[in-house]
């Protein structure tokens, strides 16, 4: 994997968490209203990276496909294959 690309998906996964872990408080405390403000701003970032992440390097989820011919999803190398290198 390259470096762009890793550090591209390492701030995914941050923003990721933030957001998991956002809505989790929210599950308590859900008329916070600067908990539910941070998760607007979480949720905004999150989708920005997941945008950007997706037009370098393709859909990040099945989900995210076009569903096009051919299938994106499995275009390229898996995690796993070829040392994780691209």
């Amino acid at each position: 994997m390259n470096r762009g690309k890793s550090q591209l998906l390492n701030r995914l996964q941050a923003a990721d968490f933030v957001l998991h872990e956002t809505v989790l408080y929210l599950d308590g405390h859900p008329t916070d209203k600067r908990a539910l403000a941070f998760f607007e701003k979480a949720k905004a970032s999150y989708e920005a990276l997941k945008a950007e992440y997706e037009k370098q390097f393709g859909p990040q989820t099945a989900f995210a496909s076009g569903g096009g011919s051919p299938w994106e999803w499995v275009q390229g190398a898996w995690p796993w294959q070829n040392g994780g290198k691209e």
